[in-house]
């Protein structure tokens, strides 16, 4: 009942500001720039700067610009809290797991064949250390998303660093996104989708840290446009996985953007503050800057 409510929200807010955007373009192209100043009718309303979520020393060492518009603001905003004790302290991991695992009686072996459950297993299970008849249990989306490199570094990821600093000084504290929001965009992606998904995710695991890498690349350059064509570079460049391709970025990126930038109108409103969200949601027509400009505000990049 209360995934039908969220996905009956999220459905709303899409139509909602779907029907708006329509109203006016943008003015800008938004491919490059991690850092942006927002002001509305004349007035300064704060900042939203890109991140990576990675915990790389290359990335974790904060432009001093950055540093110091966040400790000047007053409050900061984020897309989902790390800790699950933030927004539900008593049932939220068990309501994630739940949405996790596919119904009883079925496995996840009946979904893809032999091989690829092979290798799944090999990843999940092997490197990963996850239980294998968790493995079995879980939904093709959750199992494409379980896929991971394990880090080479010890650094704290960007988005977390921002975090512990604005909990620090004691700011007030938004998510522009839950956890739950986050699960409901990929519950709702078509299951034959969930599985192609899986199938490109798992083909592609042996490449994941080039990916990574160029991903990282991009964002030290501050190409919007290269990460955003990164960030599905393991769906392999053929004609008849473009629906795959835009099915992803729909559930992935384009629907969660507009959910972002609902809920970052509240910090907003209430002026002054500094939002962070990946780096990937900031481009192009349909990104959350040119979803601000469409609903009055304006933003303009900030050099770093």
């Amino acid at each position: 009942m209360k995934n039908k409510f969220i996905t009956i929200l999220l459905l709303i807010i899409s139509f909602v500001l779907l029907a708006s955007v329509t109203a006016k373009e943008s003015q800008q192209e938004f491919n490059e720039g991690l850092f942006w100043k927002i002001e509305k009718d004349g007035q300064y309303v704060g900042h939203i700067f890109g991140t990576l979520h990675m915990n790389d020393a290359r990335i974790g060492k904060l432009h001093d610009k950055v540093n110091k518009v966040l400790d000047d603001s007053k409050s900061f905003a984020m897309e989902a809290f790390p800790s699950d004790h933030y927004w539900n302290p008593y049932k939220g991991g068990q309501l994630i797991k739940h949405d996790m695992v596919l119904p009883r009686g079925e496995s996840l072996e009946d979904y893809v064949d032999a091989e690829t459950f092979k290798r799944i297993q090999e990843v999940l299970v092997d490197t990963l250390g996850m239980e294998p008849e968790l493995v079995k249990t879980l939904r093709p989306w959750a199992a494409m998303r379980s896929f991971a490199v394990r880090a080479e570094s010890n650094d704290v990821i960007l988005d977390y660093a921002l975090l512990e600093r604005a909990a620090d000084q004691r700011k007030e504290l938004f998510q522009v996104e839950s956890i739950e929001e986050f699960i409901v965009t990929l519950q709702e992606m078509p299951i034959d989708a969930q599985v192609a998904l899986l199938e490109f995710t798992v083909a592609s695991y042996d490449d994941m840290r080039n990916i990574i890498e160029d991903m990282l690349d991009a964002y030290l350059k501050q190409d919007l446009k290269s990460m955003y064509e990164i960030s599905t570079s393991f769906i392999p460049r053929k004609q008849e996985n473009e629906k795959w391709r835009q099915i992803y970025l729909r559930h992935v990126i384009e629907i969660r953007n507009i959910v972002m930038e609902h809920y970052m109108r509240k910090p907003m409103r209430l002026g002054d503050t500094f939002i962070a969200v990946g780096a990937v949601h900031l481009y192009g027509d349909k990104g959350v800057l040119a979803l601000m400009e469409k609903d009055g505000y304006t933003v303009s990049r900030v050099d770093l």
